[in-house]
């Protein structure tokens, strides 16, 4: 399963203003690789970062139980609020909708 993982935190919490969250991000972010095959979780594409104070990023992972340790243990919870949106890829998508009945 794909899941979108939207991350977003205050400018108080931001690493460009925050030194304990610098400090923090710096120790953690080398490590993300290694954390995420740890817990299960393949990064697709990301993190993503922007001055909108979002990270965004998207994993696959057989349980979302994996996608939270991975959050657990690279500690983004802990200075964002994280969004975990489960996902399907646009095939996936487009062959849900040709199974479904419309209601309308």
């Amino acid at each position: 399963m794909h899941y979108v993982l939207l991350a977003t935190h205050s400018a108080e919490t931001c690493p460009l203003s925050n030194s304990k969250t610098k400090e923090l991000l710096l120790q953690v972010a080398p490590e993300i690789p290694r954390l995420a095959e740890k817990a299960g979780v393949t990064l697709v594409a990301g993190p993503f970062v922007n001055r909108e104070h979002t990270v965004v990023t998207i994993v696959t992972a057989d349980r979302v139980e994996s996608v939270d340790q991975l959050l657990e243990e690279t500690r983004l919870s802990h200075w964002n609020s994280v969004r975990v949106v489960p996902s399907l890829t646009m095939e996936e998508g487009l062959e849900e909708i040709q199974r479904q009945t419309p209601i309308f």
